[in-house]
């Protein structure tokens, strides 16, 4: 019969056997403890080094060394109408396209603007009426877009066919507003009305059509003519020397989120400038927060660095 163990030995055997079962410890504890030392150094030496980094950058955003990207911002822009009409009368003779209609042709969609023009196309007699439409233009280069402007066979229950481009209207699509430059002039289609309809080839229509800049906050668009156009006693349009400025509504560009403005122009203004050389429109955009961006052409009557309360002055009643 085995002897009994004492307390003592019996620890000793059972410790003995725990070695034998669990491996040898393979990480050094004092090397362990130095390795966590050295990667806390690490640790607050590459803290501080960002933290400088960081106060350099701001420092150096501050006095303008590194410059920062931004996007201009981008206004809240929806079509402004002038009441309810189709088009509506903004000057002596001058119509603007107030709610243009969406229509269907042989070439795709397009925008009828609610101006007509009388073109001698098809018929030898002339005379016949058609609508003056914009469509998107296409095969542009990226960060471009645009429209087409065009008398069109659907005044009078016609197909809605393009009697071919009359202007284009292109803009940038990269949303930016050039604060020193002046915006690109609206451009002018001309439409030529038969000869058996006119005894004078000069009375020609056009048709003033331009974009609005996407920067301003809910824009207000205003046309300055330098000469202007009064009513006489026998109602007929008569040049006057002094400058006529009126707002007009705006409309979404077909295929596109950008506001565009069209104005069928007085024919005796209009011939009036392309015969005389005189200074073409020009357009004022006013924000809802009273900033103003100038067009093209403002130099002539020094009104490029208007506000708005000038602009607004200078609207006729």
């Amino acid at each position: 019969m085995t002897s009994m163990l004492s307390d003592e030995d019996l620890v000793r055997a059972l410790r003995t056997r725990a070695d034998v079962a669990l491996p040898t410890m393979a990480l050094d504890p004092g090397q362990t403890v130095a390795a966590g030392r050295r990667r806390r150094r690490q640790r607050a030496i590459g803290g501080s080094v960002s933290a400088v980094a960081a106060l350099a950058l701001v420092a150096g955003v501050a006095v303008g060394a590194i410059p920062l990207p931004h996007r201009t911002p981008v206004g809240t822009q929806a079509p402004r109408m002038l009441g309810t009409d189709p088009s509506v009368e903004v000057a002596q003779n001058m119509w603007a396209a107030n709610v243009p209609v969406l229509r269907d042709g042989p070439d795709g969609s397009w925008l009828d603007l609610n101006l007509s023009v009388e073109v001698d196309s098809r018929s030898p007699t002339g005379g016949r009426i058609y609508a003056v439409g914009v469509q998107a233009l296409g095969d542009l280069p990226d960060g471009r877009a645009g429209v087409t402007v065009a008398a069109r066979d659907g005044y009078d229950g016609g197909d809605g066919s393009s009697l071919g481009t009359a202007a284009t209207v292109t803009w940038s699509t990269d949303e930016t507003l050039d604060r020193g430059a002046l915006y690109p002039a609206a451009r002018r289609a001309t439409f030529l009305p038969p000869e058996s309809a006119s005894g004078d080839w000069r009375s020609a229509v056009v048709i003033l059509v331009g974009d609005v800049p996407p920067g301003l906050e809910n824009p207000r668009v205003f046309v300055t003519y330098p000469v202007g156009v009064n009513e006489d006693v026998d109602g007929d349009d008569v040049i006057a020397q002094t400058g006529a400025t009126f707002e007009v509504p705006t409309f979404r560009a077909p295929g596109s989120d950008r506001l565009l403005f069209a104005v069928r122009e007085n024919t005796t203004v209009a011939n009036f400038i392309e015969l005389q050389g005189s200074a073409p429109p020009f357009t004022t955009f006013v924000g809802a927060d009273g900033a103003t961006v100038a067009g093209e052409g403002c130099g002539r009557l020094d009104a490029c660095e208007l506000t708005a309360d000038q602009v607004l002055a200078r609207v006729q009643p």
